[in-house]
């Protein structure tokens, strides 16, 4: 992918890896006071004019080497201009000289940064052939996935699979390399594809070299991969590059002026020069008072464009506006290549043969291509544009910017990419798209309705508030009656709830607009189908039904947010009666979170068996709206899309939606407090905190805020609790969200239990609910059950621990296996005094305990405090020995001295528990830790033993610590000799 003008490209980073094994790098910096081998000793032939390189290109050829053998990852970053691409193409040829690598590469383009798979397409598309000689499965998974067969979308995991056998297939003879330039543009499909084909190439004699621009980030882990950052060229390199690339006789005093004021910038050391007069370059005349940098580098490239012929820049401006990838295009442009001569003559492109399409040498020469054409030639090339795609989309786009003026069917047809960009998780996108529809709409009215589109999007995915609220003002300004209608309602409202708003006005707002409408949905009136909520008219029935079941979805949607926060059952009112009548309008998850969310104590379980479904399709998906609708209908009933929610993690990390990314990163920290993750809900929590500070997400915030303070009660952190609970009340009070005083109030509940004020304990929970009650909407799943017993049992009202318990056991036990075992321990919690110790044991015996180990060591604390009660001290001590165990695993330190006050007072400290017990395996513990070791899975390992998958992964938890390892990999070792091992 040689680039003409990214040839010389190339900065003089003096940066590199230093590898010290499989898995771990270290940046290190090359001193460039010393002399360094020349890029002709490191690349001879294959790295003409490279200056300042030497060192990189070695460390790419060690790399490489390697490569050839076991495969591997690397990544080269540097600031635009700095060489990535020159380094790249020089490393190539070396490569394909000396190793005899067969080479695929793609580069990253910035108007196709929104197709779905356009970097596997440029990769692959030359291999096609090769598809063919795979099974039948990964075939048809591929073409499906290039465009070239009829299936559906893959799923990544499938595509995966495919694409890392292609490349098996195609390394067998000899070692492939996969060069993929400019990673800050391609399109997310490709990128999440790539970071996971990645991590499996080891074994391969494939290597992936990367280059991206500094200040981006990726799908990939950037902490395990090898990374070369190119830094700017020292000035004695930087006057051999000028020296190299302006061989013509510069004056000292030039080439001294030049080497300043491009800061080590290769392609400005190239460019700049080349603005100098004849009699400048000699200083003959003086130099303007500032050189062309930075914006001025576009200039430059702009006068080398107006320079070119007519047909030239009518060719070469339709390369720069096409958005896609349409093979009549690259025909047309790529073809030809007689009127595409000057261009190459001039450095800006280089036709690729094979498949044949126009490349620019650098993204600067497309952005000037595009400021030195005229409006009306821009408008000429969309229009064209427009003709020749296949794409119904990017024909909207190419439609919307070639008109001039307004246009409603354009408009409309904008509506359309929007929905598209959203599911594929471009929320600024669809953002950005339903603003130009928005300019293009005629009527006040209906631009009032694509402004507060964008403005709910502003408020509830991208986290761009202050955007949010300057939308909804310009929406009020298109149509002074747009606040009486329901989409103006739900974006005003979704705003209110991050700002100073109340939840009182919100929920007027919203209440108002969803009111039944003396026109029902679908009427006809003039002949046009008439929105029954704002009377936008409608020219087909099956437009206005996409419009309703997007605007009533948000509406009812951001209702019951709105009802959750504010804590009051007579919020909710009227939401069950909302959410039967429009019913046909609202999507399955939304429907089921009506219950699951709002109300989730009275899930049914058919309820519960359709949110299995939508979850595990939602895991699959890629739409990431999508995503957190599902995640946020499980969140309360232990049904949340995992890998989908990370993905979206990972997008926010990347820049992706801010919003969902503080969601997803609640919820994470949620699971992993109820499965004993505490460090990682820790970082999860600050991490999310961090984000909606950065966004002033502040209803997120106090989200978040949720699951701190349950460790800080669980871990005696009482000041940290204090300042939480003041800083939440602080913000959520004054705006009527009541339910900050549950949650508050269930977190001092339990940092009482957890020092033993039982009382005090006993009192906080009954502020929240009445013991052995269930009330509708009350959110009795925020926090745990269980704390409610243990109490009330602690407190002397046995009475209604056992009425909640009872309760407990038919309302929740069915929800969830958590909600299962929370409702058998709290029946043990209860049991009288004749049958505790069988109830007990069926608790602490279930294998799948272990997963939730701070509840799993409470049951273990309270059976040794009842059996040492009871005198039964030899009993009493290995549930307190396991309590401590656990306790101590959490850094759950109040928790640790009562499991510690107990188990002295049977007569043995924990130290001496701990030498006896602390790396004793049981033996079906050591039957799975020795089938572990040997490699099998967790699948595997149940149906030898005759366990669930789960099982096995509940005793290998318990192992782990007990011989001291962290992973399956450390096993062997420390089963070597071990006692216990069969």
């Amino acid at each position: 992918m040689l680039r003409d003008v990214e040839f010389l490209d190339m900065g003089a980073g003096h940066v590199g890896i230093n590898r010290r094994g499989a898995g771990s790098c270290s940046v290190r910096s090359f001193d460039t006071s010393r002399p360094q081998r020349s890029a002709a000793m490191i690349g001879g032939p294959s790295a003409p004019g490279l200056v300042g390189r030497g060192a990189e290109l070695a460390e790419l050829a060690d790399f490489l080497r390697t490569a050839a053998e076991s495969g591997g990852v690397e990544l080269v970053t540097g600031d635009p201009g700095v060489g990535k691409s020159s380094l790249l193409e020089a490393a190539v040829r070396a490569a394909a000289a000396t190793t005899g690598f067969r080479v695929l590469r793609a580069s990253g383009v910035e108007f196709e940064a929104d197709l779905g798979y356009a970097g596997l397409h440029q990769l692959l598309l030359p291999v096609a052939d090769a598809i063919d000689e795979l099974p039948d499965r990964h075939g048809a998974t591929l073409r499906a996935a290039l465009g070239l067969g009829s299936e559906g979308t893959p799923d990544l995991l499938g595509l995966t699979t495919a694409t890392v056998a292609l490349l098996g297939h195609l390394s067998r003879d000899r070692p492939l390399l996969i060069v993929v330039d400019d990673l800050q543009w391609v399109d997310r499909a490709s990128l999440l594809l790539l970071s996971v084909v990645a991590r499996r190439l080891n074994g391969f004699a494939v290597a992936l070299l990367l280059a991206q621009r500094s200040g981006h980030e990726t799908f990939f882990d950037r902490a395990s991969i090898p990374t070369l950052e190119l830094s700017p060229l020292s000035d004695d390199d930087a006057d051999a590059l000028l020296r190299v690339s302006h061989p013509n006789l510069l004056h000292p005093s030039v080439r001294k002026r030049i080497v300043a004021e491009a800061g080590g910038n290769p392609l400005a050391l190239i460019e700049l020069p080349r603005g100098l007069t004849a009699t400048q370059e000699t200083a003959v005349d003086t130099l303007p008072a500032t050189l062309p940098h930075s914006v001025r580098l576009r200039r430059l490239f702009a006068s080398r464009i107006a320079e070119l012929p007519e047909s030239c820049r009518r060719l070469l401006l339709l390369a720069a506006l096409h958005h896609g990838d349409d093979a009549e295009l690259v025909q047309i442009v790529a073809g030809s290549s007689a009127d595409l001569a000057p261009c190459e003559v001039a450095g800006l492109v280089s036709i690729q043969p094979d498949p044949r399409r126009v490349r620019f040498s650098h993204p600067l020469v497309r952005a000037a291509v595009v400021d030195q054409a005229t409006d009306p030639e821009r408008r000429a090339a969309h229009r064209r544009l427009a003709e020749l795609t296949h794409d119904r989309h990017v024909r909207a786009l190419h439609l919307a910017d070639s008109t001039l003026g307004t246009d409603d069917h354009i408009a409309g047809l904008l509506d359309g990419v929007a929905d598209a960009a959203l599911s594929r998780g471009a929320a600024d996108r669809a953002v950005a798209v339903l603003l130009r529809a928005a300019d293009l709409t005629s009527g006040g009215p209906a631009r009032a309705r694509r402004l507060a589109a964008a403005a709910y999007l502003g408020a509830n995915v991208t986290g761009s508030l202050a955007g949010a609220s300057a939308l909804l003002a310009r929406a009020r300004s298109a149509d002074p009656d747009a606040t009486e209608t329901l989409q103006m309602a739900t974006a005003a409202a979704a705003h209110l709830l991050n700002t100073d708003g109340g939840v009182e006005t919100a929920h007027r707002m919203l209440t108002r607009a969803l009111a039944p409408s003396p026109t029902e949905p679908g009427s006809r009136t003039t002949g046009l189908h008439e929105c029954p909520f704002c009377r936008q008219p409608f020219a087909d029935a099956d437009d206005l039904r996409h419009h309703l079941e997007g605007v009533v979805n948000n509406a009812v949607h951001t209702l019951m947010v709105v009802c959750a926060f504010g804590g009051r059952e007579d919020l909710w009112s009227g939401f069950t009666e909302t959410v039967t009548r429009l019913a046909p309008w609202l999507s399955p998850v939304l429907r089921l979170a009506a219950t699951t969310f709002a109300d989730p104590a009275r899930a049914t379980p058919g309820q519960l068996a359709e949110l299995d479904g939508l979850v595990a399709a939602a895991d699959k998906s890629t739409n990431p709206v999508e995503v957190l609708e599902v995640a946020m209908a499980g969140q309360y009933v232990d049904r949340t899309p995992a890998a989908a929610l990370d993905r979206v993690v990972q997008a926010g990390r990347a820049g992706g939606p801010a919003t969902l990314a503080a969601q997803a990163l609640l919820m994470q920290a949620t699971t992993a407090v109820h499965e004993g993750r505490w460090a990682d809900a820790a970082a999860l929590v600050d991490e999310g905190l961090a984000l909606c500070a950065q966004h002033d997400l502040r209803l997120l915030e106090w989200g978040l805020l949720i699951p701190r303070m349950i460790l800080d009660a669980a871990r005696g952190d009482i000041d940290d609790l204090a300042r939480v609970r003041d800083r939440m009340h602080q913000w959520a009070l004054p705006r009527q969200m009541l339910a900050a005083r549950t949650v508050t109030a269930n977190a001092d509940g339990l940092a009482a239990l957890s020092v033993g004020r039982f009382v005090e304990a006993y009192t906080a929970y009954c502020t929240i609910a009445e013991p052995g009650r269930l009330r509708p909407y009350a959110h009795v799943l925020v926090g745990n059950p269980l704390d409610v017993v243990e109490a009330a049992v602690r407190s002397g009202h046995l009475d209604e621990a056992r009425r909640h318990a009872a309760v407990m056991a038919s309302t929740l036990a069915p929800i969830s296996p958590r909600l299962a075992f929370q409702s058998a321990a709290a029946a043990a919690l209860a049991a009288p005094v004749e049958d505790y110790a069988e109830v007990f044991d069926r608790v602490v015996d279930d294998p799948d305990s272990a997963r939730w180990p701070f509840h799993l060591a409470r049951v273990e604390l309270a059976y040794g405090e009842r059996l040492r009660v009871d005198r039964a001290m030899r009993r009493a001590r290995p549930h307190l020995e396991r309590a401590c165990e656990l306790f101590h695993a959490l850094e759950a330190s109040p928790w640790v001295e009562r499991a510690e006050a107990g188990l002295r007072a049977t007569g043995r400290t924990r130290l001496a528990a701990s030498a006896d017990t602390a790396t004793r395996l049981t033996p079906q513990e050591a039957q799975v830790a020795f089938l572990a070791a040997t490699g099998l899975s967790n699948r595997e390992i149940g149906e030898r033993l005759t366990l669930s998958p789960r099982t096995v992964g509940a005793h290998l938890y318990r192992v782990f610590p007990k011989l001291g390892v962290t992973s399956r990999a450390g096993l062997r070792d420390a089963l070597s000799g071990h006692e216990d091992t069969p």
